[in-house]
C-alpha cells in the first residue's frame, strides 16, 4: 500500500520526491601493538546485514588526517560480521559490520606523538574518511549507494576493558587516574594475582589512557590469551604531569618513592582489601620512570609483593637487604641512550653478593635496533616473551 502511493505520487506530481541517502555508522578501532597504539581498522555498521564474499579492499578508501592533512590508509582485507570484531563471521562471511582492516605498521597508523626534548608523549585526535566506492546490496536486497564520510569515534580493543578511576589520597594531597582490569567469571570463592604496571616518563598526565596505550605493559597482562592462561587483575595508576614515582633526578635522592608512589601503596591496599586479590601472588613491573618506581615500591614496601619485573631503571644498592627474598627478573639494553646500563648492572651486582633472587637479561649492543626498536625501549621484546611472563605467575610468596 505504501508502496503503491509513493508511485503514484511520484507519477503525476509536478515534481520528485528524493530520499535521503543511509550512510552507515563509522568506527575507528585501535589495538595495542608491541610498538604502541595503532588504527588497526575501521569498522561500518549498516543497518542490514552484507555478504561481503565480493567485496574488494579497492571498493573503498580510508584516509587520516594527520598534521592537517589527509594521509591514505592501506586497506588489507574486507569482511564482515554481526559484532565489529576482527574476524569474519564463521562460515557465512555476512553480518551487518562490514571491517575494513588496515596495516597497523604504515606511519600513518599512529594515534599519538613524542616529543623527545620534553619527554612527553601526547595522544592524537583521531579523524578518519572513508568512502565507500560503489553500490552494495544487504542480504536480503537493500542498495547502500557510494558515501563519503569522516568520523572521530573510537572502539580502543582491551583497553576498553579497563575500568577508567581516579583515587583520591587525602592524606598524601595526591590524585591519580588509574586504569583497572578485572578478570571475567571472577569466581568470588578463588583469589587472583593482581599485576601492578608503572609506566614511563612520556605518559604522565591526567587524561587516564596514554600510559595503557603508549606501549604494551598493563595490556599485555589483560589480552585475551594472557586472561585464559593467568587470569588476573591489573592495576595501572597515571602519574601526574611534572611528578614521577621516584624523586627527579636533580634531587637529592633520585631512589627514594614520591608522594604519588606511596599513593599508588595506598590504592593497592585499597584494592586488596576490597577485591578477591591473592595477597601472596601480587606483582610490580615498569619500565624507565616506571623501572625506577618498581624498585621503590618494593624497596619501601617488600611485604607486599611476590615478584617483579623493573626494566630499565635503578634502585637504591644500599636498601637491597630489604628485597633479597623476591624475585627479581631485571632487563636493561647496554647501549640504552636514555638510562644507563649501570643502574641495573649496579643492582644486580649487589643482589647476587648478598644472595639475592635475582635474574638479568642484558640486550648487546646493537640488539635492540637490529630487531628495530631503539635501544631504550627494551620493554617491548620483555612484555611480547611468554617464558618471561610465566616466569612472573609461578612466583609466589615463601611462608
Amino acid at each position: 500500500m505504501k508502496s503503491s502511493l509513493l508511485n503514484f505520487l511520484n507519477r503525476f506530481l509536478p515534481f520528485s520526491i528524493t530520499y535521503a541517502q543511509e550512510v552507515p555508522k563509522a568506527t575507528i578501532v585501535t589495538r595495542v601493538m608491541p610498538i604502541g597504539e595503532r588504527v588497526v581498522a575501521v569498522t561500518l555498521e549498516y543497518s542490514s546485514e552484507i555478504n561481503a564474499n565480493n567485496l574488494k579492499p579497492d571498493m573503498f578508501s580510508v584516509e587520516t588526517k594527520l598534521e592537517g592533512n589527509f594521509v591514505k590508509r592501506t586497506i588489507k582485507k574486507v569482511y564482515a560480521n554481526n559484532n565489529g570484531a576482527l574476524l569474519p563471521a564463521p562460515f557465512t562471511n555476512q553480518g551487518k559490520f562490514l571491517v575494513l582492516e588496515l596495516d597497523p605498521y604504515e606511519p600513518s597508523a599512529v594515534t599519538a606523538t613524542h616529543d623527545p626534548q620534553r619527554l612527553i608523549s601526547k595522544r592524537l585526535k583521531l579523524e578518519y574518511k572513508v568512502e565507500q566506492k560503489v553500490s552494495i546490496r544487504s542480504v536480503d536486497g537493500k542498495e547502500f549507494s557510494p558515501f563519503s564520510l569522516t568520523t572521530s569515534e573510537e572502539k580502543h580493543l582491551i583497553i576498553d576493558e579497563f575500568k577508567a578511576l581516579v583515587y583520591e589520597d587525602k592524606e598524601l594531597g595526591v590524585t591519580i587516574p588509574y586504569r583497572f582490569y578485572v578478570p571475567k567469571n571472577v569466581d568470588k570463592n578463588k583469589k587472583y594475582p593482581l599485576v601492578l604496571f608503572l609506566h614511563g616518563g612520556g605518559e604522565r598526565g591526567n587524561d587516564n589512557f596514554l600510559h595503557i596505550a603508549w606501549y604494551r605493559g598493563a595490556v599485555t597482562f589483560a589480552e585475551p590469551g594472557q586472561q585464559a592462561e593467568h587470569p588476573c587483575f591489573v592495576l595501572a595508576p597515571q602519574c601526574p604531569e611534572n611528578l614521577a614515582w621516584t624523586d627527579l633526578p636533580m634531587r637529592e635522592n633520585r631512589y627514594k618513592p614520591s608522594k604519588s608512589l606511596l599513593a599508588v601503596a595506598n590504592l593497592l591496599r585499597k584494592i586488596i582489601n576490597e577485591e578477591n586479590v591473592d595477597p601472596d601472588r601480587i606483582y610490580v613491573t615498569g619500565m624507565s620512570m616506571g623501572g625506577f618506581g618498581t624498585f621503590a615500591i618494593l624497596i619501601e614496601y617488600p611485604e607486599l609483593f611476590a615478584a617483579a619485573i623493573p626494566i630499565c631503571g635503578g634502585g637504591d644498592v644500599n636498601r637491597l637487604e630489604r628485597i633479597k627474598d623476591i624475585p627479581l627478573w631485571i632487563f636493561h639494553a647496554e647501549d640504552d641512550p636514555a638510562v644507563e646500563v649501570e643502574f641495573s648492572r649496579a643492582v644486580v651486582r649487589r643482589l647476587v653478593e648478598i644472595g639475592g633472587k635475582v635474574k638479568y637479561t642484558e640486550f648487546l649492543w646493537g640488539e635492540m635496533e637490529r630487531q628495530g626498536y631503539h635501544p631504550h625501549a627494551s620493554w617491548i621484546p620483555v612484555y611480547d616473551n611468554e617464558e618471561v611472563i610465566d616466569w612472573l605467575f609461578q612466583q609466589k610468596k615463601s611462608k
